[in-house]
Order: structure tokens, then sequence, then C-alpha cells
């Protein structure tokens, strides 16, 4: 169990707490909003106190609660790196600033993370970046992860309307090899911890993990267009859509980017040399058409505002846009989104959560990725010389297991093996499960 302080009660700070205190961890989150403070409190088990991050007073006091690590999430570079400053000196063992301004993540001249005394340094929009950018190099996919250095990678893609083996148990699908159905998603119902006797429907988003070259095999599976995108549209100029046009360029995929400032074009034009700039409206309906977006492979809206990227997404796909990814901060826009037709939608509040949990549990995972607003995780464990499970059968644990629980796939010297029950597993073994979140703690104990 954790003792963690989080400076920021805003959209990611308060979504950190709630995965955290959902795992058994203590949290502390400070603002200076008491009634945001109230609000958060009422809907979750944190401990709040009203404050600045940057009083020095404050987080001295609760030194007192012994914390393994301090975060700051405000909207503010500037606030949260004088947090973590003065959280280090003060003795806060491990320290992560949320920044905005990716300038701060160029070490070409200075290290800021020893500038400023911080330990990590998070950046959203990069983050949000490399899950577009996953998604472009992944033919679509709704989630991309990969564990085990690479070895092991995790897909999520929706199941396509006339997919000929819909309502087939498990158990009797021919799947690779080396692949197993991890999560199945299902249009108004809870998160489905799949079993032999479940199915798998059209319009179902699946999870799938394995080895790396079997999961390159989905497409073929579940008989999906394998039509690789060669052509970008970003509305929006924003560092997320700089950040991501940048990735892509290197992918050699053709980009456009529309901007309605023209301030704001100039500087991308300069920065962004193979790379179209547009100075206009991204949510004008005749400029779109008249751009042809219909011959677009991707339209991404990549806007400040989840407003702007709905509206933006829905007029390119009045326009003719044939996929279409948009940035959505606010998780009860998502299902709006794809209900709308929408390709895929991602979050700068998941991402950053995501990462920020993967650091918090680096001492116990390796890996840690969150799905359906933390209603599952998938983790990579190290199973550890005293291991209460050494030695035993899967099958021999599956009655032990609750049902939300899946050991997936095990890497053993190198090897990567589904975990079918006759597989037994050993020190030094590293384990990708699918959990519940609150199993979690209990099972890092077990391993």
């Amino acid at each position: 169990m954790l003792n963690v302080v989080i400076v920021g009660a805003g959209d990611v700070g308060s979504y950190i707490a709630s995965m955290l205190s959902k795992e058994g961890h203590n949290v502390i989150l400070i603002d200076q909003d008491s009634k945001r403070l109230e609000e958060v409190s009422s809907k979750i088990d944190v401990g709040v106190k009203k404050g600045t991050g940057t009083d020095w007073q404050l987080l001295d006091d609760l030194l007192d609660l012994s914390p393994d690590f301090f975060i700051s999430l405000t909207q503010n570079d500037e606030i949260n790196l004088t947090a973590c400053s003065i959280a280090k000196n003060l003795g806060y063992p491990k320290t992560v600033a949320r920044v905005t301004d990716d300038r701060y993540l160029n070490r070409s001249r200075l290290d800021f993370e020893r500038v400023f005394d911080t330990d990590y340094f998070i950046g959203p929009e990069i983050l949000v970046a490399n899950e577009i950018q996953k998604y472009v190099l992944s033919r679509g996919s709704l989630a991309v992860e990969t564990f085990a250095h690479g070895a092991v990678q995790l897909r999520t893609i929706k199941v396509p309307p006339l997919w000929n083996q819909a309502d087939v148990p498990i158990r009797n699908l021919v799947l690779p090899k080396d692949m197993i159905i991890g999560l199945i998603k299902r249009k108004g119902e809870p998160v489905i911890f799949p079993h032999g006797d479940d199915t798998i429907k059209a319009g179902d988003e699946v999870t799938c993990i394995g080895a790396t070259e079997e999961i390159a095999e989905i497409d073929r599976f579940f008989e999906m267009p394998m039509k690789n995108i060669s052509s970008a549209l970003l509305i929006g100029g924003t560092r997320t859509a700089f950040n991501l046009a940048k990735m892509l360029e290197k992918q050699e995929v053709a980009i456009r980017l529309i901007e309605k400032s023209f301030e704001r074009c100039a500087y991308l034009a300069d920065a962004l040399p193979n790379t179209t700039v547009i100075n206009q409206d991204g949510t004008n309906l005749d400029f779109l058409r008249s751009e042809k977006v219909e011959n677009c492979d991707l339209v991404v809206s990549c806007s400040r505002r989840d407003e702007t990227n709905l509206l933006a997404s829905l007029v390119a796909k009045e326009a003719g846009a044939k996929q279409v990814a948009l940035i959505l901060s606010n998780a009860d826009y998502h299902k709006i989104a794809l209900d709308l037709g929408l390709s895929y939608a991602v979050s700068p509040r998941l991402a950053t959560a995501n990462r920020l949990l993967s650091l918090i549990l680096s001492s116990r995972v390796t890996t840690c990725m969150s799905l359906y607003e933390n209603e599952a995780e998938v983790i990579e464990l190290q199973v550890s010389l005293g291991s209460k499970i050494v030695g035993i059968p899967i099958s021999e644990l599956g009655p032990l297991l609750p049902q939300d629980f899946l050991i997936a796939v095990i890497q053993n010297r190198g090897r990567i093996m589904i975990a079918r029950g006759d597989r037994i597993l050993s020190p030094g073994d590293s384990v990708i499960v699918v959990t519940n979140p609150r199993h979690v703690t209990e099972f890092q104990k077990v391993f």
C-alpha cells in the first residue's frame, strides 16, 4: 500500500486519486477550491487538504504521513515544477510534475528534471500524440500497448459487422497460437473478463494479448480491412497536433494541418517543413469538401476544447472522411463519439493516468495500463522467489482466482507462452494479467 500526495483536484488529478483509492492506496488531494475538494471527497475515499502545492509548511506537515510519491497535476507548469522542487527538498522520495510545454522535455541543452529536482515529467500532449501514432501504425486499433520489452503486445479492435464467427464460444475459436482474448466490451454492458463459454459478437470491442508477431494476425482473424494510413488531416494547431505531425512526418505520412490563427500557422509552417499548413476554420463544411477529405485516410481533431473537436469531427465525417479520430478529455463524451460513428477517441486524462500509474507502481509492476475508465487493468508482474503460486499448475489456481482476473501471458527466459492450464509459474517469470482494479494490491502480494 502506497501513500500518495496529489496537487490539483482537476480532471486528471481526481481521476488518478480515484484509481489509486480503488486499489487500496492512501491518497491526499490538495487544491485551493474547497467546493471541488468537497465534491471529489463525496465520491471517492481520499483525504483532502485546502491549499497550494507551493505552500512548503503544508507539504512539511504531510511528511508525517510518510508519503511515497508527490504528484503535481495543476494546469500551470511553473506551479507544478516549483511544488515538486519544494517537495523534493523537504524529503519526499519521488516527485512527478505535469508539464504542458514540451520544451521542458527537450534535453538538448538542459536536463530540466535535474534543474527542478524532479524525478519524472509527464507531458499529456506528447502522450496523446503517441496514442494517436499507435492508432495510425496499428491500422486503426482502439488501443495498443507493449509489454515484456516489446515481445508481447496488446491490441483492442472493434469486431466488424459481418465477422463469420460471431457467437461461437471462445473455447471453440481457432485463435493464433500465441494469442488470448483478454477482455470483451459490449455496448451498454460492463466489461467482460472472458472464459471459455463466452462469445464474441459483431460490434464488440475485443482486447487481444499475445506474442507481438501473432498479434499481427488480428486483422486476418477478425476479417478486418488492412489499409495503411498514408495521409492525414489535422484540425487545430495545438501542441498535440504539432507533436503528432512531427511523429507522422517520420513515418512518411502526407500531412495537412488546419489552424484558424494566422500567427500560429506561421510558426507551424516554419517548424514543420514537411507538413502543409492551412490558415482556415476546420469546422467549415464547404472548405473541408473543397479539400477532398474523402480521399484522406485519417482526420484528427486536435483542438483544446472537446466541443470543438466533436463538431469538427462530425463536420469532417459529413464531408466524407472515412476515419475520424479526436481528442476528448471528458469521459462522458467518449460513448457519444463512438455512437456517432467516429472511429477513435483518445483521452489526455487516461493517457496521463496510465503513465502515472506505471511510474507509481514501478517498484512492484513493470507496466500498467487502465482500460474503460478503470473498469479493467492490464499489468505486468514479476514472479518473486517467495511467491505462493510458484510450481502450481494454473489450472489448479483457477478455482482460487476471482472471475474478473485472468493470467494471460507468461514470459519465461525470453519465451512467450499463453497461460494455459498446464503452465507452471517459476521465479523470475514475467506475467501479464488482466484484472479488475480492486484485485491489484492483493495480487501484487501473491506474485
